[in-house]
């Protein structure tokens, strides 16, 4: 009797579990926002550069399962860490959005805080519906980096570069144009929608490549996802290291796609201070 009633105690705490899991899955998680914080460190990030933080989110979609209330949400965390730099990395809406929709979205990421400067890119979503995706972002004060490089400053003439790239899945894709300013010398971050876009870019021409497109794949059970887009085979999640030059870092982005639904994969921003190496290891 005793052995009996240890199975269905066992038996009941493994189906709260699962249960708990679950309702978790489904209620909380894809609402749930978290903030990654990341050091990039370098002898070229500028003095003057030190101590920025420069935020990343991604994969917004927008009209799907992303309401107004969720989005809300989400514009608090991102104030909330303070960012000196907003970057945006694509996938603003899914599909058309109705007037009202668009001045709410227009007005929640104008409420971004971003002293810098905010920026984005291209996602393959974002290409079907490419004059309201640039009329909101151009009125919600993102400046879109599209095969284009500028040059990050804070209250001095020294700097870092910022690039942009189209997305692989568009014909847009132009890394040589995107590129052909850049001051090789300046620590540099590409930011492009694609993950395995990361293999095409010149090896000497970035330190650190910020993508999204594979939202983790959502419900990420080791073997397999929910959800696996194309140009993600070779950087599917998480961060890597490009033949020891690039460091490539994959978001699990902010929204869900198909279902609203996420396991072992946050829906996340993340948040990169930067770090000039020679003030870091004077302060250790």
């Amino acid at each position: 009797m005793k052995i009996q009633y240890k199975i269905l105690i066992l038996l009941l705490l493994f189906i709260s579990i699962i249960s708990g899991l679950i309702y978790d899955s489904y209620y909380i998680a894809p609402k749930r926002f978290i903030i990654r914080y990341e050091t990039a460190s370098s002898v070229r990030i500028p003095k003057e550069l030190n101590d920025i933080n420069i935020l990343f989110f991604s994969d917004l979609h927008y009209g799907l399962f992303m309401d107004d209330d969720r989005l809300q949400s989400l514009i608090k965390t991102i104030n909330s860490s303070s960012p000196d730099v907003v970057i945006f990395g694509g996938d603003l809406i899914n599909g058309t959005i109705s007037e009202e929709n668009k001045q709410n979205l227009i007005g929640f990421l104008k409420g971004i805080n971003a002293p810098l400067g905010k920026f984005a890119v291209y996602g393959d979503y974002d290409i079907s519906n490419i004059d309201l995706v640039n009329e909101i972002l151009n009125k919600s004060n993102f400046e879109v980096l599209n095969n284009k490089g500028i040059q990050l400053r804070n209250k001095g003439s020294q700097s870092i570069n910022l690039i942009g790239l189209n997305n692989e899945d568009s014909a847009d894709l132009n890394i040589n144009q995107a590129y052909e300013n850049v001051v090789r010398t300046a620590y540099t971050i590409t930011v492009c929608h694609t993950p395995d876009t990361a293999n095409k870019i010149p090896r000497e021409s970035s330190d650190l490549y910020l993508t999204g497109h594979s939202l983790g794949g959502q419900v990420f059970y080791l073997f397999d996802s929910l959800y696996k887009p194309d140009f993600t085979s070779y950087y599917f999640r998480g961060k890597h290291k490009l033949e020891n030059k690039i460091n490539i870092d994959v978001s699990s982005g902010t929204g869900t796609i198909i279902k609203d639904i996420r396991f072992l994969s946050n829906a996340e921003v993340v948040v990169y201070r930067l770090k000039n190496l020679e003030v870091q290891e004077a302060s250790q």
